[in-house]
């Protein structure tokens, strides 16, 4: 099975905003109704491009229950997307046009009429150790349903060692789940020089491992980026900004399209979460 990733041009999402109504009702059973939900969903507007990605890239692997939750009894959802320059939008043409943005506005397509914002905690530069950090001093006073945190490239090039890596990976996401956040891991990214880091597939095992350890999602958007050059649907400079390391328009929007698609499958249930679900990953 495979899943489709559509990019919208940034305005026309923005736009698509504008019909979303600002009341819910108290009641709505996501799995019961998702034949009606679809039926109702607003039409997606015209898109430039496609992305594929096999299921098992897109499959989160672990249900979504403070999530789920808060939208079956029609509460306000507060999602943070916690990261570095990959989350600020670094690449991007404008602000819409980074994950966070396009992720917000592809929910509320999928779950029309619910409150949903997507807040953007990402900053440049930004080591694992310093995401922690604002978990501490700012993510938390927001009472997020959900945390999505993007990491490990600045870690891998700046090689800050993979023990005080996992150390601080463990405490940001016992720390998450103690407040009962759900929490979804985002690895780095596929680009040219990856291969040339040392020690970078590392890292990325390192996310894969407490992605497994603490039973929580993991977007595996290293694989996912991978795919779609081997491929051949995109090549490496048509996924990245200029400097052939950050992401662009394409690629933001790509991501969170399919995150969107993980992050619904969840929601309806109709993703399987067992054990062998959790070991489909490609090898690094």
């Amino acid at each position: 099975m495979r899943r489709r990733c559509s990019l919208a041009f940034v305005l026309a999402c923005l736009g698509m905003l504008g019909t979303v109504p600002s009341a819910f009702a108290q009641e709505q059973p996501l799995p019961a109704e998702a034949d009606a939900l679809k039926a109702s969903k607003p039409k997606r507007p015209k898109f430039v491009t496609s992305c594929d990605a096999p299921r098992e890239l897109v499959h989160l692997a672990t249900n979504l229950p403070t999530f789920s939750r808060a939208l079956a009894q029609g509460k306000a959802i507060e999602i943070v997307a916690l990261g570095s320059s990959s989350t600020a939008g670094s690449g991007a043409s404008s602000p819409q046009a980074s994950y966070p943005a396009r992720l917000e506005a592809e929910l509320l397509r999928r779950f029309p009429g619910r409150d949903i914002e997507v807040h953007n905690f990402g900053k440049g530069g930004a080591l694992a150790r310093d995401m922690l950090e604002r978990i501490e001093g700012q993510v938390l006073s927001l009472e997020p349903v959900l945390v999505i945190w993007q990491t490990g490239v600045n870690d891998a090039v700046h090689d800050v060692g993979l023990v005080a890596f996992r150390e601080v990976l463990d405490r940001g996401i016992k720390l998450l789940k103690s407040r009962g956040v759900d929490v979804i891991l985002v690895d780095g990214q596929y680009y040219p020089r990856s291969e040339r880091v040392t020690g970078y597939r590392d890292y990325l095992k390192a996310m894969r491992v407490a992605a497994e350890a603490h039973a929580i999602g993991l977007f595996p958007r290293y694989a996912i980026m991978r795919h779609m050059v081997r491929t051949g649907q995109h090549s490496p400079e048509e996924l990245l900004a200029p400097d052939n390391f950050h992401l662009n328009d394409l690629s933001y929007g790509c991501l969170a399209d399919l995150m969107a698609d993980g992050i619904e499958e969840q929601l309806r249930g109709r993703g399987r979460v067992d054990a062998a679900s959790r070991l489909d990953l490609p090898p690094l």
